[in-house]
């Protein structure tokens, strides 16, 4: 974890590029600052000049005095608090951004590891609430330059009432670095209740089905509830961090106006000081009890910021698991070969000393028992994962020297699960072809059998997917995928179990589909079922990892190995 100085200087930093804004700032908070002091020197003409010596005078100049100094004061509270929130909320939407780009960035082991509601709370909760800080921060930067304002007017008034009254403040720094400590830890704590409160409620939500059958919902309300009282407790901590500096401040700075009374109304019983004078005096320190209590907001905003800091900047430097270090740009491959690929979860090898080499246009059928890595090899050909050891190889060039996006651009998926965006179905076919024409959308929609039940739906193409909840089914929701694979174009095409969740009339729906989309394609295949393996061009058969056998359909029967069986225990 980066040191809590750094992320400090790094937080300031972000504030570079607006130096000339920042600038304006801080002579609006200067005029801000100082019109406080104006105040309680007029209070002080009201007093004195008004009601003692009834100077008429005065009185006709310091009523429409008062009435200017609170427009001007409004003017430039709020000229100053639009610039400086403009300013945090512009750096903490380029933050916003930058997060997300680094979730896209992270490799698909990073986002298993992480679950998706901490995700989604890292992204939006943290840097919520470091935006919040960061204005709060920049817009209390007024409450210390008030306090030497009206510090200096105390000064200017009795140098020796100022001197009692201030002796006790550098007392008022200790309430304010133990409280601040604790507003961090506290902060940190809410943070991270947070992110696993959203955790288990996307979980239990997005497996709402589950849990229903299996009547787990008393088990999952149980686990929730402990999650949300630990992080009720936990801004209960930071609440009471926050709360406690100001009284305690506003106690300390209490004892030096006392001392002010006692020792100014001797002067006055003594003639040395103007009744109206010490009325000033202790207006001015009554209008510094504000900026005292500014002082120990900014620290615990400034503690939160730094809370939520850590976080934001924990993710930012993240290093992902597959570095985009390549230089050249890749083109259809001649060849794919897997040259002694072994792969590790970092609990066991799942792949070990793979040897692989498919030609352009060949169909390659993956199959193998569950665990013998068939989804792992093919999440390494999109480099989705990398080899732990060995090379993927490209036209006998380690794809690692590729561009990752030149790589990602040469392949289509369609997987077992039929994913859709929140968006209308013509959005979901563009999606691997943004650019592409309603009639390439439409061709590759009805090579995907699709074509007729999309026109069928509401607004036809346009019609949003979540308008339609669950009314789509498998079938045809996968069939809007291969039509999003067939518009990709893409030269390989990677099948990982697309039939397997169909009835028998989808399959065959989809089968068609993908006969047409594998045609001329470089396709690996993992599946199941014999239908969709017999006719591959090759099949090789992955057990612990390693390929035990490779050949037709044909041959691999007649060899009675560990293809037979699989295929004699799926007939029964």
């Amino acid at each position: 974890m980066i040191a809590p100085r750094s992320h400090t200087r790094r937080l300031v930093a972000l504030f570079a590029p607006f130096r000339a804004k920042l600038a304006l700032s801080l002579v609006l908070v200067l005029v801000a600052s100082a019109l406080p002091g104006v105040l309680v020197f007029l209070i002080q003409r009201v007093l004195d000049d008004v009601l003692v010596r009834k100077d008429a005078g005065m009185l006709a100049l310091l009523a429409p005095g008062v009435v200017a100094l609170y427009a001007l004061n409004g003017l430039v509270n709020v000229s100053r608090g639009m610039l400086t929130r403009s300013i945090s909320w512009r750096i903490v939407t380029d933050l916003r951004q930058a997060a997300f780009d680094k979730l896209l960035e992270m490799d698909v082991g990073w986002h298993q590891r992480t679950p998706s509601g901490e995700r989604t709370t890292r992204l939006l909760a943290d840097i919520n609430n470091l935006q919040y800080a960061m204005s709060g921060v920049v817009t209390a930067v007024q409450k210390p330059l008030t306090l030497i304002g009206l510090v200096a007017s105390a000064f200017w008034m009795n140098p020796r009432l100022a001197a009692v009254a201030v002796v006790l403040l550098p007392l008022v720094a200790l309430p304010i670095d133990r409280f601040g400590k604790w507003v961090r830890r506290a902060s940190r704590d809410t943070l991270d209740g947070g992110a696993a409160l959203a955790g288990t409620a996307q979980e239990t939500l997005a497996g709402i089905r589950v849990v229903q059958v299996f009547g787990g919902e008393g088990e999952r309300s149980a686990r929730f509830a402990t999650i949300n009282e630990a992080h009720h407790d936990a801004q209960l901590r930071a609440v009471t961090a926050q709360l406690l500096p100001g009284p305690v401040v506003e106690f300390i700075a209490s004892l030096g106006v006392g001392a002010v009374i006692w020792v100014g109304g001797g002067q006055v019983f003594r003639g040395e000081l103007a009744p109206g004078q010490l009325v000033a005096f202790l207006v001015a320190l009554g209008l510094m009890n504000e900026p005292l209590k500014g002082l120990t907001l900014i620290q615990s905003l400034l503690q939160r910021a730094l809370a939520s800091a850590e976080s934001v900047f924990g993710l930012l430097d993240a290093p992902p698991a597959i570095a985009d270090t390549g230089t050249i740009v890749a083109t259809a491959p001649r060849t794919i070969t897997l040259d002694d690929v072994g792969f590790d979860y970092g609990d066991g090898s799942v792949i070990t000393g793979l040897d692989l080499t498919v030609e352009a246009g060949q169909r390659v059928a993956i199959v193998g028992a569950s665990g013998s890595g068939k989804t792992t090899l093919l999440s390494l050909l999109p480099r989705l994962r990398d080899p732990s050891v060995g090379a993927l190889r490209w036209d006998g060039v380690d794809v690692r020297t590729l561009t990752l996006a030149s790589v990602r651009r040469q392949i289509a998926v369609v997987t077992q699960e039929p994913f859709l965006f929140d968006d209308t179905v013509a959005a979901n076919i563009r999606f691997g072809r943004p650019h592409a024409t309603d009639a390439e959308v439409f061709a590759a929609a009805e090579a995907a059998n699709a074509d007729a039940f999309i026109r069928a739906l509401p607004r036809g193409y346009g019609t949003r997917i979540d308008e339609l909840g669950m009314r789509l089914s498998g079938g045809q929701r996968q069939r809007i995928c291969i039509a999003r694979a067939l518009l990709r174009g893409a030269p390989v095409l990677l099948l990982d179990e697309a039939t397997s969740n169909l009835d028998a009339e989808s399959e065959a729906l989809v089968q068609e589909a993908l006969e047409r989309l594998m045609k001329g394609r470089t396709t690996f295949v993992v599946a199941h079922r014999l239908s969709t393996i017999r006719d591959a061009d090759v099949i090789v058969v992955l057990a612990g990892g390693r390929v035990v056998e490779r050949g037709t359909h044909a041959s691999l029967l007649a060899s009675g190995g560990e293809y037979a069986r699989l295929v004699m225990r799926q007939a029964g």
